[in-house]
């Protein structure tokens, strides 16, 4: 992928950069400290992707700011945070102590982020639900990408769904839309930037395992300093 434009660029590093800062200070624990550090470095990098090769989010990240960065990371972290459950589930049967430990988890990520806000918690949530149920019964994962990129959209400031009014998972995104609770679908319904957008994701997961497994990341535009140890 080619390099972020240099306002993006600065912008994603600054929220890495203080986020990671944040992680040194909560985390004591190294084993959790470098899972929380990779999570962060997954999720900010394929953030920093989805405004570079999504059109509608593009559009929307316009020439960027430092909020708009840190909502994205914190989305992204958490569909990260998603990803590794989802990859340990695969491995082991999900009990309730899986799920609560997953919510644990987003807690931790969202305290990280100096957010506490109840908000991030049920759409880590949904989140789950949506990702889980696509994983199974629609493995393009589109309706997830559709609602991915709503869900990004949101944390720039454009509203495009009426979540309260959602019922999880959805099943259908033309029934979604014909319940009344879809209220801009301009950017959730490209094809091109879905499959984007799982590009961004399938970048910022090999990012997440080679922060973890200790190796030098490379090509990663959105954090040139991703080691902390």
């Amino acid at each position: 992928m080619e390099e972020l434009q240099q306002t993006g660029d600065r912008y994603f590093k600054a929220v890495h950069e203080v986020i990671n800062d944040s992680i040194a200070r909560m985390v004591k624990d190294e084993g959790e400290r470098r899972f929380y550090e990779s999570l962060l470095a997954g999720g900010n990098h394929a953030a920093s992707k989805v405004v570079t090769y999504c059109e509608g989010m593009k559009e929307l990240y316009g020439e960027g700011s430092a909020s708009k960065s840190l909502e994205l990371t914190k989305l992204f972290t958490l569909l990260m945070l998603i990803q590794s459950y989802r990859w340990l589930s695969e491995n082991q049967a999900q009990t309730d102590q899986s799920e609560e430990a997953s919510q644990a988890a987003a807690v931790n990520v969202l305290a990280i982020f100096g957010d506490g806000d109840d908000h991030y918690v049920e759409l880590f949530s949904r989140m789950k639900i949506q990702f889980d149920y696509d994983s199974q019964h629609h493995t393009s994962m589109v309706h997830m990408g559709g609602l991915m990129l709503g869900w990004a959209a949101e944390a720039m400031g454009q509203k495009c769904v009426d979540w309260e009014n959602t019922r999880f998972p959805v099943k259908s995104m033309s029934a979604l839309t014909h319940s009344g609770a879809v209220l801009d679908s301009s950017r959730m319904r490209s094809p091109a930037d879905i499959k984007a957008l799982w590009a961004c994701h399938g970048a910022g997961c090999k990012v997440l395992i080679d922060h973890y497994e200790g190796k030098d990341v490379e090509g990663n535009s959105s954090a040139s300093n991703q080691g902390s140890d």
